[in-house]
């Protein structure tokens, strides 16, 4: 089912919000830069699922572990921000986003097979020769 306007402006909200409080407040990661990469609200705008990168992604199923167990002090941090925004603070669900780790792992494949442009001795962000 296709996200309505609501939905994704709530979880727009959100993700920018989340971002500067996982920044600026203590998010309880150390030595790990964590970002809020995606933010899905349910039709109600009850619950937001929030997904959650981490640079280095070792220990990214804890991290997000650690925020659930801090969400209802991150709901209320994010109601602080956002209570004229919007009629009712969602809960919050964090979970792990591992597409930047399956990113890496393809990367990875690609060069160990001799796929892709650095393999081959060319830059792939580099200008075209003229």
């Amino acid at each position: 089912m296709e996200e309505s306007t609501v939905q994704k402006k709530t979880a727009k909200l959100i993700q920018q919000e989340m971002s500067g409080i996982l920044l600026h407040e203590k998010s309880g990661i150390q030595g790990a830069l964590l970002t809020v990469s995606e933010v899905r609200v349910t039709a109600d705008l009850s619950l937001a699922r929030i997904y959650v990168s981490l640079f280095p992604p070792e220990g990214l199923e804890e991290a997000a572990t650690r925020l659930n167990a801090r969400a209802w002090e991150y709901r209320k941090l994010l109601a602080q921000r956002i209570r004229n925004k919007v009629r009712s603070i969602p809960e919050l669900r964090f979970l792990p986003d591992g597409s930047f780790a399956e990113a890496d792992r393809m990367d990875q494949l690609m060069r160990d097979l001799g796929i892709g442009g650095e393999a081959a001795g060319t830059d792939p962000d580099a200008a075209p020769a003229a």
